[in-house]
């Protein structure tokens, strides 16, 4: 029986069919911009399962209909192969025909069943923490990372899988190191790259953040459109944070929208990106209005919660409630539907939020108050990341704020101070509120506060690399 790169035994695959597999593993491990090759391998592939049912993952990950129905074509395939495959090959067909029917929660479980026993199939690893990510699972974005770093200690990839899952649990120190070890082993790791922001992020050191990405940039151009524009996007938050909201603009132009704008993931890079800006209140002129464009044919996809609220955002800022209202219609009814795995994702979080975020974006800050406070308690299943999420807590406290909503916005925004103590728009914020509730002098000492850090950013500002020419 033959055997790919990582020892992993094949059933019915030629050397062309386990080159294939080894070029997809390490494409999709780097990011990279070459898996169409891949896809047309298995297209010509007539033997080995593996090829098909890897191009079905790949399209899943799209989260399109396209996606979903090129996928069950290549599952069909797969079956048809199906004949003498090893234990593993039909766990992979088990785990893909699971998400292909929505039981993500099953298509997880086998995964990580997957990675314990073979710990060297990393494909199974990032499809797994796919998986978790998706459903907001932080300990199985770690168990997963755990299962494959002692087979794996000198792979780069693995040591930023892992750091991955110890950011979203919090761990950071060891995040930090994790993420180093994967950049000490190969400076060009995208995901590494990634962690690292997400620590810095997390800590609010943004001037090291810039530095990091800045200095990692050149590595990016082989990058596809999620990573390339994703790692831009997180230079942009530290920038926005550090008040330099015209370069994070000029990168939302040049580097952030633009490369792949059918994606989802590019397209909720965007949406989250002109958010951020407006919440600090830049104009970002007739810039909605483009993404919505690529917005109006998902109303009725519902792949993810997080994805949809975003969708739902764009295009209620975009101005088009026609598709806002038939959109929260449909969601609503995914939200029926839910399984019991997805109940509080779907129901108890995105109908609210939703609701909540078509109230803000029209500048019903009271509805809006009172609907995103109902969802926030259940946010972390609906998925994405930490930082991600942070959109909709923004958003929550802008509409506490403009709606008279004190001490809760105060009660966030001191939390937010003692998180990140180094981000002079809280401090403004917190001593326009103290100023409000008529508490003068930590009004004065935070407006101080303010002043001091913008000098230190004032101080240590520098060209920054994603500036357009």
């Amino acid at each position: 029986m033959a055997e790919d790169g990582q020892g992993l035994e094949l059933s019915n695959a030629g050397p062309e069919a386990v080159a294939a597999l080894d070029f997809v593993r390490q494409e999709w491990l780097a990011f990279g911009n070459r898996l169409a090759e891949f896809v047309a391998a298995a297209d010509k592939e007539q033997k080995c399962l593996m090829l098909p049912l890897i191009a079905a993952n790949l399209l899943l990950s799209m989260n399109s209909t396209e996606g979903f129905e090129g996928a069950r074509r290549y599952v069909a395939r797969a079956k048809a192969m199906s004949s003498g495959a090893n234990a593993r090959e039909l766990a992979w067909l088990a785990a893909t025909e699971a998400w292909i029917a929505g039981d993500t929660d099953r298509s997880l479980q086998l995964h990580e069943q997957m990675v314990a026993r073979w710990p060297r199939d990393l494909l199974a690893a990032k499809l797994g923490q796919l998986h978790a990510f998706n459903q907001g699972d932080a300990k199985a974005l770690l168990r997963i990372g755990e299962h494959i770093v002692p087979a794996n200690g000198e792979n780069h990839y693995v040591w930023a899988m892992y750091a991955f899952g110890l950011e979203e649990c919090n761990r950071l120190e060891e995040a930090e190191a994790a993420a180093r070890k994967a950049i000490a082993l190969d400076r060009r790791d995208p995901w590494a790259h990634h962690a690292v922001a997400h620590c810095l992020e997390a800590r609010g050191q943004m001037q090291d953040g810039v530095a990091f990405l800045e200095e990692m940039s050149d590595t990016w151009e082989n990058c596809n459109s999620f990573m390339y524009t994703h790692l831009w996007w997180h230079l942009a938050l530290f920038l926005i944070d550090l008040d330099r909201t015209d370069e994070a603009l000029e990168l939302y132009d040049k580097r952030v929208w633009g490369v792949w704008k059918e994606f989802s993931e590019d397209q909720i890079n965007a949406i989250s990106l002109l958010a951020r800006l407006e919440l600090r209140g830049v104009d970002v002129g007739d810039r909605w209005g483009d993404v919505a464009i690529y917005l109006k044919p998902r109303l009725h996809e519902h792949f993810s919660p997080f994805l949809d609220l975003q969708y739902l955002y764009g295009l209620a800022r975009a101005g088009d409630q026609g598709a806002v209202t038939e959109m929260l219609a449909s969601l609503e009814d995914r939200a029926e539907r839910a399984k019991p795995f997805e109940r509080e994702a779907w129901t108890d979080c995105a109908v609210p939020m939703a609701h909540g975020l078509a109230a803000h974006a029209r500048g019903d800050v009271a509805d809006a108050a009172r609907l995103l406070g109902q969802a926030m308690p259940h946010l972390k299943p609906i998925g994405g990341s930490i930082a991600q999420r942070a959109l909709f807590g923004a958003l929550h406290l802008d509409a506490l704020i403009r709606a008279g909503w004190n001490d809760a916005a105060m009660a966030i925004l001191q939390g937010d101070e003692r998180e990140r103590p180094t981000v002079a728009a809280t401090k403004r914020a917190l001593a326009d509120l103290y100023r409000k509730v008529g508490r003068t002098e930590q009004a004065l000492a935070a407006e101080y506060q303010a002043e001091q850090l913008v000098r230190q950013y004032r101080a240590a500002r520098g060209p920054t690399k994603g500036k357009a020419a």
